[in-house]
């Protein structure tokens, strides 16, 4: 990644444990494509019925030269934080990290063809 990710917390404290398991899913972004320009993960507490748990989601947006945005939004009823919400982080991670594989694949197909063309086409 070229630039460092900003995770922001919106209506919910910020946790190092939550900012170390992000940063951990983040490490792994450049085996999917390479040559990310930014990258922001939004994790938040949405207002719901406290009878059913807290609504979170969390939102990962990856950018890619050169001109590929990729944006991915999980939310989930939460009961049980420490246990839920990484598994939120695992669905939205999985989400984008499937994005950025198939947006690689297009990338290099793209340049397999243009290096196939006769030259002067």
């Amino acid at each position: 990644m070229q630039l460092a990710p900003e995770v922001i917390f919106k209506d919910i404290s910020r946790s190092a444990w939550i900012e170390e398991y992000i940063a951990e899913r983040l490490g792994h972004l450049d085996r999917f494509a390479r040559g990310i320009t930014r990258c922001h993960v939004t994790v938040s507490r949405e207002q719901a019925s406290h009878h059913k748990g807290n609504r979170y989601s969390v939102m990962v947006e990856v950018r890619l030269p050169p001109q590929h945005d990729l944006a991915v939004r999980k939310q989930k009823q939460v009961r049980a934080p420490q246990t839920q919400i990484p598994a939120l982080i695992n669905e939205a991670f999985g989400a984008i990290e499937k994005q950025l594989k198939k947006t690689a694949e297009l990338r290099g197909q793209h340049a397999r063809e243009r290096s196939l063309q006769p030259p002067g086409a």
